[in-house]
This record gives C-alpha cells, structure tokens and sequence, in this order.
C-alpha cells in the first residue's frame, strides 16, 4: 500500500512539473532611434546640412562614402568596373527596428512567431554636406 502511495505521489509531481513547464509569451522589441515622420518633413534637398541632420537624427547607424559603396560593389561582383563618378559625397543611413513576439511553449511542442518591421531614412549628402537626395520609408504602422 505504502508502494502505491509513493507511486501516485511521483505522478502527481511529474504531472505538476510538465503542468508548469509550459506557458505563453508575447512582448516587443525595438531597436535604434525612432525616425519622426514631422522631422523628416523638414528635410529640404540643397538646404539642409549635415549638422542639422545629425541634430534632428542623432548618429547615423551607418555613414559610407560612395567610394567604399563602390568597393563593395565590385567586391559583390555586382559591377565589374568602377561606377564612376557619384552625383552625392556621402550616405547617412538611419533605420527603426520594432518587431512583435508571440510563443507558446508545451511540453512536446513549441510555437514561436516574430513579426519585424522596419523605418528606413537614407540621406545622401553633396560635396558642401548638403542633403542632394533622400528617401523614406515607414513600415512600423504594418504591425
């Protein structure tokens, strides 16, 4: 009798055990500096510097010259020859990451699901640091 009773005790345990192994989770993640719309508004191609992008951004995730853009390019072996002469200075690129997870852990299965979007602001700057191009993207509002 007293075997029986430890037995439905190690059952009992194992049940509340795998009971608690399982659970759900959900949460965001961001990353990088939010990119404001109203700000982006304000960029004006032959006025705007690159101070006041700086000031209005903040640091830039990446700064690349066209040089080294096309370094990349010919070591990508996606041109074979130097592109020439580039109607910008330098790139100034910002990005805004934002992503939701969802999980759900059992004992014998486990689901997981991440959505990511991004914003993107690319800014190209002339010989004098003044903006020459840029573009903007906003896929944050999709989540």
């Amino acid at each position: 009798m007293k075997r029986k009773g430890r037995t439905c005790l190690y059952v009992a345990g194992i049940l509340i055990l795998l009971l608690f192994s399982t659970g759900c989770v959900i949460g965001r993640y961001y990353e990088g500096p939010n990119i404001i719309a109203e700000k982006v508004k304000n960029i004006k191609p032959g006025i705007t510097t690159k101070e006041e992008i700086v000031e209005w951004f903040g640091p830039p995730r990446n700064y690349m010259s066209p040089t080294v853009f096309n370094k990349i390019l010919q070591e990508l072996d996606i041109t074979g020859e130097p592109l020439g002469t580039f109607p910008f200075a330098n790139i100034l690129s910002y990005q805004y990451d934002q992503s939701n997870i969802r999980a759900v852990i059992l004992v014998l299965f486990n689901y997981a699901e991440a959505k990511v979007k991004s914003d993107h602001l690319v800014i190209f700057l002339d010989e004098n640091e003044r903006v020459k191009y840029y573009g903007f993207r906003r896929g944050t509002e999709e989540l």
